[in-house]
């Protein structure tokens, strides 16, 4: 009897000396994982920022009507004797009203 409770306690000691090492590295196995996954999610969207940036650093150098749409748009330079008109949209009446019964600073 005495045979079988010692085999007991050892094999029950070695089942939670196992489980005491093993969980807690799959733990961190499974973190450095996700991990991993996340830093190559990353890695991809910056490889493709990178792609889009050289295509336009290709096309500002060597598309002139691209370049002149870019000065245009990001800059808002015009051509000598151009005149620009810029449209004012006028904010709704219900959001009028709601503009005015607000308090001020």
């Amino acid at each position: 009897m005495s045979r079988k409770y010692l085999l007991l306690v050892v094999v029950t000691a070695a089942v939670l000396l196992f489980f005491w090492v093993y969980f807690p590295a799959l733990s961190r196995y499974r973190e450095i994982m996700m991990q991993e996954d996340a830093i190559l999610t990353e890695l991809e969207d910056l490889n493709q920022k990178i792609d889009d940036l050289m295509r336009e650093r290709d096309l500002m150098r060597n598309d002139v009507a691209h370049l002149t749409k870019v000065i245009r748009e990001e800059l808002g330079l015009v051509k000598p004797g151009e005149v620009v008109y810029k449209v004012v949209v006028e904010a709704p009446e219900s959001q009028a009203g709601v503009a005015e019964t607000l308090p001020g600073p």
